[in-house]
């Protein structure tokens, strides 16, 4: 089973936006040996300049992710997101280097579990 993560990235490439800012998350399907794209969700700043609050639009976008990551984000909008489920980490650097760092440390593991646990309530 997969865990899907939203990627706050302008190009793609790397993680370079804020929460509060981002205009664009990548979307993947993260699986025990391989990730897939899913695709490019668009998003309309939620700040401008500092804010606590009016996160409801771009936490019901991220949804359906499991975990997301960008390069800075709130005390606020980070318990608005967690409340949500969503884990949530700070880091920036390149999209490759990080999944294939998730990939190989095993380090949504955690998540994956829960998401078949969800998975197998359901049915």
């Amino acid at each position: 089973m997969a865990v899907r993560v939203g990627f706050a990235s302008i190009d793609g490439n790397i993680i370079d936006q804020h929460f509060g800012h981002a205009r664009f998350w990548q979307i993947y399907d993260i699986y025990e040996d391989d990730a897939k794209f899913v695709e490019v969700r668009k998003s309309y700043p939620a700040c401008n300049g500092h804010c606590e609050g009016g996160f409801t639009d771009l936490i019901e976008l991220l949804g359906d992710c499991q975990a997301i990551f960008t390069v800075k984000i709130g005390e606020g909008a980070a318990q608005a997101v967690l409340l949500k489920g969503i884990r949530v980490f700070e880091a920036q650097g390149s999209l490759v280097n990080i999944i294939s760092a998730l990939i190989e440390q095993n380090a949504l593991a955690d998540l994956e579990k829960k998401e078949e646990d969800r998975a197998t309530q359901q049915t």
